[in-house]
């Protein structure tokens, strides 16, 4: 079985990756700088190190509007594809949200080379260092505790209580990621159901996110005089709503089998 050790040596090397992949500008660097700070989070505060966990965390929200941007525009340029809006229309809000983008440089430019980051990763660094028995039964009891918002399905529950749910699933399933990388083989199916969980919550997120920057940029379009864009927005978001409905029942089915799977223990760890 690994060591407490060992998982901070893991926590260390993906931090340090993604600082170097969103620093050179990678497409996928400040998501995975993002998941990275996410899972340091949940194995520092599963370990006690709170601290860490909560700077961890701070960062990682920081950068969550950047990251939106990000998935809207990439999700704007696919119903351009689709030809759900005209070019005139999908220019007009490139432009937009790109200046919008530009505005977070300064900001994506810190947590790929500041102080901060540089901090995080020193003191996950040293903790790597140091010799300590196996944690297995502290993330163990941390996982069960994450467990604990799992036993409910999202049957007739609001977008917050979904939200609230998705991050819960995040955190359940990289302490199960944990455990299986500690060396508890029965934790990867649970991981893996729960990855899949946490993708369905996250296609209906970024869509409801999504939606919701159409719905500022038609209120923008109409206090401008832009009439046209604004009904064509107005148009797109109608179009839009099935979708967002039907990854939500799936995400609530999701959760449906999620909550009626009974939790392993660890008697054996």
């Amino acid at each position: 079985m690994r060591e407490p050790a060992s998982l901070w040596k893991l926590r260390a090397a993906s931090l340090e990756r993604a600082r170097k992949a969103l620093e050179r500008g990678d497409p996928e660097g400040l998501h995975d700088l993002r998941v990275a700070l996410r899972r340091l989070s949940a194995t520092a505060s599963a370990l006690g190190k709170k601290r860490l966990s909560r700077e961890a965390r701070a960062m990682a929200r920081s950068l969550a509007p950047q990251r939106q941007l990000e998935v809207d525009r990439q999700l704007l340029a696919r119903v351009g594809r689709l030809g759900f809006l005209s070019p005139d229309a999908v220019t007009a809000l490139a432009a937009r949200w790109e200046k919008l983008a530009a505005r977070g440089d300064r900001r994506l430019a810190r947590a790929g080379d500041g102080r901060a980051i540089h901090g995080l990763v020193r003191s996950v660094g040293r903790l790597a260092h140091r010799k300590r028995s196996p944690g297995a039964d502290r993330i163990a009891r941390a996982r069960r505790r994450a467990e604990e918002s799992l036993g409910r399905s999202l049957e007739g529950r609001d977008d917050a209580a979904l939200h609230r749910y998705r991050l819960a699933v995040k955190k359940a399933r990289y302490l199960a990621e944990d455990l299986y990388a500690m060396g508890l083989a029965e934790w990867k199916t649970h991981a893996a159901r729960e990855r899949a969980l946490q993708e369905t919550l996250g296609r209906w997120n970024d869509l409801r996110m999504f939606c919701r920057r159409l719905a500022e940029s038609r209120v923008e379009a109409e206090e401008r005089g832009s009439i046209g864009l604004a009904s064509e927005l107005e148009h797109l978001l109608a179009a839009l709503e099935p979708a967002i409905a039907s990854v939500r029942g799936s995400a609530v089915e999701a959760s449906r089998q999620t909550a009626s799977v009974v939790p392993i223990t660890l008697r054996s760890a």
